[in-house]
């Protein structure tokens, strides 16, 4: 399911005007680095050429930061020396002693001893152990943001958001996050991000197989799609239904049933805060039961327009119990 929006990133601090580099994080850029060396076993070299790479840093600038915080040490220990001769086996350092002339007779305590003090392993650069306790305490988070929030938000502020939250269930967080996301639409009334942040959380459910759960956000999209009540004066302008809600209410109807999407609908419909109403409840069902036959999307939108968005007669409704409830 495909929920493109033609906006960058959402913030919660910025509307506009993002600062320069605010989508980089050296949080991300060091965990990263980290995994790429414990889990793809790269070389330190070629992890830090890859995330270098990735973040669009410099690998001199990289390799400073890593070794100036401490998560790398580019000095011959004799402890992290040892981790990384046993990844060999002994007739492997016995080869190591040979090929550069050296005796390899002895117990491989000897062997070892012998390749240390000859320093034939030259990549003096290891993980440290602090990079070790740093990778597991962010695990968590940076799975979070990269399964499901990456591509629509900042991690700065997510990870702000975190550290207040992180006692939560894992199924809690990215939910919540998108949901100050929502509110902060709803408090600028800004519909094209209200819209896009409830598909991001329809996405969300979609992924866990939630279908009740996603449907009340496409519901959210279809009915303040419906009454683009912040959007009054651009109404011409309006789409109406956008193809991915069509879609995936035709999706959702296969995956739970005609009867289930329009009782939910009534629920979603009288959950809105409307002030005011342009297309009134029973067009609304109307509309959705024609999107539910399949009824072209382009036809219903074309009486959409004809019926609402540019009848300049058309008179905007206060919310009353007549037109919240009239069917």
């Amino acid at each position: 399911m495909d929920y493109n929006t033609d906006l960058e990133k959402f913030s919660l601090k910025y509307d506009n005007n993002v600062p320069k580099g605010y989508d980089f994080s050296e949080i991300q850029l060091t965990f990263d680095f980290i995994y790429l060396v414990l889990k793809s076993n790269a070389s330190i070299d070629n992890a830090i050429e890859g995330a270098a790479y990735e973040y669009g840093v410099s690998e001199s600038y990289l390799r400073d930061y890593l070794i100036e915080n401490k998560y790398v040490i580019n000095r011959t220990n004799k402890n992290e020396f040892s981790k990384q001769l046993k990844k060999h086996n002994t007739k492997s350092l016995k080869r190591m002693l040979k090929k550069h002339g050296l005796k390899t007779s002895g117990k491989r305590e000897r062997i070892e001893k012998r390749i240390f003090e000859h320093n034939l392993i030259k990549n003096s650069y290891y993980l440290s152990s602090n990079s070790k306790t740093f990778y597991k305490n962010k695990k968590r988070r940076i799975n979070i943001f990269n399964d499901y929030l990456f591509e629509d938000y900042y991690f700065n502020e997510f990870n702000e958001f975190y550290m207040d939250n992180y006692r939560k269930k894992l199924d809690k967080i990215p939910v919540e996050f998108i949901k100050l996301h929502i509110n902060k639409a709803i408090e600028d009334k800004n519909h094209e991000r209200f819209i896009s942040n409830n598909h991001l959380m329809a996405k969300y459910f979609y992924k866990k197989e939630k279908c009740r759960k996603m449907l009340e956000y496409e519901l959210n999209v279809f009915c303040m799609n419906l009454n683009p009540i912040w959007k009054i004066n651009d109404l011409n302008n309006h789409v109406g239904i956008s193809k991915d809600s069509h879609n995936n209410l035709l999706f959702l109807k296969n995956e739970l049933s005609k009867n289930t999407i329009i009782s939910t609908f009534y629920l979603i419909w009288d959950s809105f805060d409307f002030n005011t109403v342009i297309v009134s409840k029973y067009d609304a069902y109307r509309c959705l039961k024609d999107i539910l036959n399949n009824k072209s999307l382009d036809k219903i939108n074309r009486n959409l327009k004809e019926k609402f968005y540019s009848n300049e007669n058309l008179k905007i409704k206060k919310i009353t119990q007549k037109t919240l409830f009239d069917f």
